[in-house]
């Protein structure tokens, strides 16, 4: 069905929804309404600032699961957007409850996310190698400062990563789904991208540790320094050295790989600190 919002813009769900609290932060101007989470986002401005709003506890089109399950993914999102404060994560400016529903606010970020438009990926390749290695490391960091606090990066997908190209900045738009280790691969699977996810990630039952991160990050070097969808030398462009510690990262046996994402961090900023050119 479809549900106006505005005389501009409508949503679009499995049911009617109570929205009449988004007047109290401005005008909707976008809605992003087929996520399979089971969220809806919203942009929306008022006379001081532009707002990005995730909600969850409405029948969404493409969510399998049942709403209150996403509305507690949601808080439990919260704790660790708290937890996890950085530059490269979408600062949370607050959060309120509905009857059916909860939501976090975030301040707009001008940018591009990676997908599903892959024309916004190439853009991100035609950027100079030094300011690509300046954006893979500030979330690099951030997973890193998430390893530091027994947090595992899950649920990541290009849909999360923006760039915004005048600025040459980035920013991870989501972490509702990383979870606090100890933590074991859940049915079906563990949830994101096929890209970022482990072996051990489609193992149902498999105790999870901090191998998981580093193949995130080996994994997310790829979608900085690679064509797309693409991880031979053939198609990498930041060298052989950088080239080789990614692929580390990658083995499908997690005893081959980097055993720490700060380990991974630090060979990876000493390789880049050899390099010249940049």
């Amino acid at each position: 069905m479809i549900q106006p919002l505005n005389e501009h813009i409508s949503v679009e769900l499995k049911a009617p929804h109570e929205f009449a609290w988004l007047s109290d932060f401005g005008q909707v101007f976008c809605v992003f309404d087929h996520l399979i989470s089971g969220n809806l986002c919203f942009g929306v401005q008022n006379r001081n600032e532009k707002l990005f709003i995730k909600y969850a506890g409405a029948q969404t089109l493409m969510y399998a699961g049942q709403a209150r399950h996403a509305v507690d993914r949601l808080k439990r999102s919260a704790e660790l957007y708290t937890q996890l404060k950085y530059p490269a994560l979408n600062p949370l400016q607050g959060w309120f409850e509905q009857k059916h529903g909860f939501g976090l606010v975030f301040p707009w970020f001008e940018g591009y996310a990676l997908a599903p438009m892959e024309v916004h990926h190439q853009s991100l390749l035609q950027l100079p190698l030094a300011s690509r290695l300046a954006m893979f490391d500030r979330l690099m960091d951030l997973i890193v400062q998430a390893s530091r606090q027994d947090v595992l990066a899950a649920g990541l997908a290009l849909q999360h990563i923006l760039i915004d190209f005048t600025k040459q900045a980035v920013l991870l738009s989501s972490l509702s789904e990383f979870a606090r280790l100890p933590f074991s691969t859940p049915y079906p699977k563990l949830p994101g991208s096929p890209w970022f996810t482990p072996p051990e990630g489609y193992q149902v039952g498999q105790a999870l540790d901090d191998t998981c991160n580093v193949y995130v990050l080996g994994a997310l070097a790829f979608v900085f320094f690679s064509l797309p969808n693409q991880r031979v030398f053939t198609a990498w462009q930041a060298g052989r050295q950088l080239y080789d510690l990614a692929t580390w990262a990658l083995q499908e046996d997690r005893e081959e790989r980097i055993q720490e994402a700060a380990q991974f961090q630090r060979q990876w900023r000493a390789t880049v600190l050899q390099m010249q050119g940049l």
